[in-house]
């Protein structure tokens, strides 16, 4: 059974607005940026540029070898949010204040770090604003890539 069937059978629990506080760190996981992911990321959007896709050409460059799509490492981060908040997360909000520090070469694995910024939310209010800062690690653990995205969490429903 693929990794895809397997979460969907088995959501993850919801992490409830009311559980989540500024400072809080986020356990979001690290990936490899296999050679398969950014192939996958290069065919479904037509993001061919030789730098990602063509190993000879990747060894002239400044860098000396294939490097992954920076925006395909935003969208896996971002996939993971839903490991973390479940149920309780509604729509992403906003992507915002994203910075490239580095390269993320293909074969790598990325460590990711997640922190809570701001939790804001009307009084009564269903649901409320959680923002967070990521920061995306190379393999020598040197800042690559760091931003904002904004998430709308549902607040726990009441207990009947």
């Amino acid at each position: 059974m693929r990794r895809e069937e397997t979460r969907s059978m088995h959501p993850p629990k919801a992490l409830w607005l009311g559980d989540i506080r500024p400072g809080m760190r986020l356990p979001l996981p690290g990936f490899e940026c296999s050679a398969e992911l950014v192939a996958g990321y290069a065919d479904l959007l037509d993001a061919r540029h030789p730098i990602h896709v063509d190993a000879a050409y990747a060894k002239t460059t400044r860098y000396g070898r294939l490097i992954a799509h920076g925006p395909l490492v935003i969208a896996k981060v971002l996939a993971e949010l839903n490991g973390i908040f479940g149920t309780a997360l509604l729509v992403m909000l906003d992507v915002g204040e994203w910075r490239f520090y580095g390269p993320v070469f293909v074969g790598d694995a990325v460590q990711v770090e997640c922190f809570v910024i701001d939790v804001s939310s009307a009084k009564g209010s269903s649901a409320g604003a959680v923002r967070l800062e990521i920061r995306v690690l190379g393999s020598d653990g040197a800042l690559v890539q760091r931003g904002t995205a904004g998430v709308l969490i549902s607040r726990a429903p009441a207990k009947a």
